[in-house]
């Protein structure tokens, strides 16, 4: 599908069904992000134009494409999610606008400490800053911008296998500092891909440079691999190591509702982490789901016994995120480098461009082994 039309119908498609939507004016949440222009540029945070004041667009707002190609029509892709380019170095940062009593940014900013920052299993979303809103009940937090998961697709199955690798050393991290996620899908699961990218792409447009100067191009995930996090916290709980862990009523997350919160029984929180994450393995990768266009891909059977322990109706069944990444490991261990190696797959691949594909994988994994690119590709540490 074309970049443009599927900006249109899955971004300015809806917000046109809001009557009180005009291409050429700021919505009402743009509007309070405008408002404290002033605020952020003093704290080291820049808006895009569009965001200035005295903005007036520089496209035709009852034109045919509605600003959709130009940079400064690009709307808000969340209703409280802001990007913004920090001042002092040009990092592209997420500012999230929350409300002072939400307890969010107590966990976030936990796991963002230099106790939990030096350890490589940490892999929940660093908070940059918190600020606090003049003259009003909300604070931002800011955060590096980052991408979703899936896109750029994975090329190989190493380099899938090193995204559910930090996911499993993530939530079990989690668990073992007594908080639960209660919503890791895949939606809450982001990508840090600055170091693909030879030059920064746009927050909203990611197929575009920042500065709209052509199409961003970026390096595979084998040549120059990405970070992943788990994000969004606002549904997270830390529970007292002291006292028996309460029961809390599953979520729906992701599209998805597990079991126990079909039922309308509370259990065990850490239960229902385990089966998302399973449950995200079984969706994207392996069974997919049709009605909302997953359709898995090949070469991942291998996860098959482990994913339907994960996903076990009664939540007493599954095994703890200890287990789970014990069984991972050494299921990862001993796959040989080139299954590893082996081009990922899409089962809605189109069937005459597999061979093309194929061949072009065979000289592109040779590059990549004489690059002395390992077959699971990991981040450097961070400093």
């Amino acid at each position: 599908m074309d970049d443009n039309y599927r900006y249109f119908e899955e971004v300015i498609g809806p917000l046109r069904q809001n009557r009180r939507f005009d291409p050429g004016a700021l919505s009402e949440n743009e509007e309070w992000w405008s408002g404290h222009y002033e605020f952020l540029k003093e704290r080291g945070y820049m808006l895009r134009p569009r965001y200035r004041p005295g903005w007036k667009p520089s496209y035709d707002p009852k034109g045919p494409f509605r600003g959709t190609r130009a940079e400064d029509g690009q709307t808000m892709l969340h209703a409280a999610i802001m990007d913004a380019l920090r001042t002092s170095d040009s990092l592209v940062v997420a500012m999230k606008r929350i409300e002072i009593s939400t307890d969010e940014d107590q966990i976030a900013t936990i796991f963002s400490d230099d106790s939990h920052n030096s350890d490589p299993r940490n892999h929940c979303v660093r908070i940059v800053e918190v600020l606090l809103v003049p003259e009003g009940d909300e604070k931002i937090l800011v955060m590096e911008w980052m991408r979703r998961v899936m896109n750029p697709r994975f090329r190989t199955v190493g380099e899938a296998v090193q995204f559910l690798k930090e996911m499993v050393e993530g939530l079990q991290y989690m668990h073992q500092h007594n908080v639960a996620h209660r919503d890791c899908s895949i939606n809450n699961m982001a990508m840090e891909a600055n170091a693909m990218y030879t030059r920064p792409y746009h927050p909203i447009r990611p197929k575009k440079r920042y500065d709209w100067s052509g199409r961003a191009l970026h390096h595979s995930r084998t040549r120059c691999p990405p970070r992943y996090y788990l994000i969004d916290f606002d549904q997270s709980r830390m529970y007292d190591p002291s006292q028996p862990r309460p029961k809390e009523y599953a979520l729906k997350s992701g599209g998805y509702t597990p079991p126990e919160g079909s039922e309308g029984t509370p259990c065990d929180p850490f239960a229902t982490d385990v089966f998302l994450l399973g449950n995200l393995i079984r969706t994207s990768f392996l069974d997919g789901n049709t009605y909302l266009e997953e359709f898995g891909v090949h070469g991942f059977e291998f996860l098959r016994p482990l994913v339907e322990d994960m996903i076990m109706d009664d939540p007493s069944e599954r095994p703890s995120m200890d287990e789970v990444a014990l069984r991972f490991f050494d299921i990862i261990d001993r796959l040989p480098w080139w299954k590893l190696r082996a081009r990922a797959v899409k089962k809605d691949e189109f069937p005459l461009a597999k061979p093309f594909r194929a061949l072009y994988h065979v000289f592109w994994t040779a590059s990549m082994m004489l690059l002395l690119k390992p077959a699971i590709p990991s981040p450097k540490p961070l400093h």
